[in-house]
């Protein structure tokens, strides 16, 4: 179980609790000065190569070192985990409503804004975390601006970006306030280059887990370019790795034969086990 889980779920999903997307959260001085750094931040590695890169520059001993550090780093600033395209219903009724924003790391790794990343809306004449934001930081050329959505709107998008096979993840500001939902595809999303690229866990596992039901399942490999995860395996039948799965969903969504479902990652309640599988 993820330590989140434990220290601010009591044991079930955190991220779906509402007290993890709570206006007073977002009250906190030290958050509010670090979601203004940090959208500056970004804005300063427009144009220059990512710092992630370098890590393959740094000593080989040091290497495990570094990520380590930047894993507990983040652990605490800004954590990212997957969801289910189920689970963002789930996020999307403890919000008011969402900001449609341009994409933080397209802008960086491919130099276009792509409106993909959603805020959340704490009460109605709020903008969640887009109040401390210099709204000139959205209005970058070819940048299409901030975009108030209800959660019917949001939702549209969602199932949208799923078919396309974009992984879905929250994220927080400050854990355990969670502040926008971004939409992700490798080579675009630096927390998924990080994560595959250079095996620096920016991105966490969700909750699920994908499993295969081996009579439903023909082998057709339709599943297998939705997991950029290296979970997927096909023979006769799809096998997945439960140890690299993330639980996004995404391989599920595609099985023409209903032959993936996902199960839960969380302790069973009955015998305070952990559901995996392989």
């Amino acid at each position: 179980m993820c330590e989140n889980c434990t220290r601010h779920g009591e044991g079930k999903a955190w991220y779906l609790e509402a007290l993890e997307y709570g206006e007073d959260l977002l009250a906190d001085l030290n958050r509010q000065r670090y979601i203004q750094e940090f959208f500056a931040r970004q804005a300063r590695l427009v144009g220059r190569r990512d710092p992630i890169h370098y890590l393959r520059l740094a000593p080989t001993p040091l290497r495990p070192i570094i990520r380590s550090f930047i894993t507990r780093r983040l652990a605490v600033d800004h954590y990212g985990q997957a969801v289910t395209i189920e689970e963002v219903e789930q996020i999307f009724s403890l919000v008011h409503g969402l900001v449609r924003v341009p994409c933080v790391c397209r802008r960086i790794t491919r130099g276009f804004d792509e409106s993909c990343c959603l805020g959340f809306v704490f009460r109605p004449d709020s903008l969640g975390v887009g109040n401390f934001i210099d709204p000139s930081y959205w209005q970058a050329p070819g940048g299409k601006g901030a975009e108030k959505m209800t959660v019917k709107e949001g939702l549209a998008l969602i199932r949208q970006l799923n078919k396309k096979g974009y992984v879905h993840s929250i994220w927080t500001f400050k854990t355990p306030f969670i502040g926008g939902l971004c939409n992700c595809t490798p080579g675009d999303c630096r927390a998924l280059v990080a994560t595959i690229d250079y095996d620096v866990p920016v991105l966490h596992k969700g909750a699920h887990v994908a499993r295969v039901v081996p009579e439903l399942c023909s082998g057709c490999g339709v599943c297998l370019p939705r997991c950029y995860f290296q979970a997927l395996q096909i023979s006769s039948h799809a096998v997945i790795d439960g140890a690299r799965c993330y639980g996004c969903g995404l391989c599920a969504k595609v099985c023409p034969r209903k032959a993936i479902t996902m199960a839960s990652r969380l302790p069973d309640s009955t015998t305070g086990h952990e559901l995996s599988f392989g």
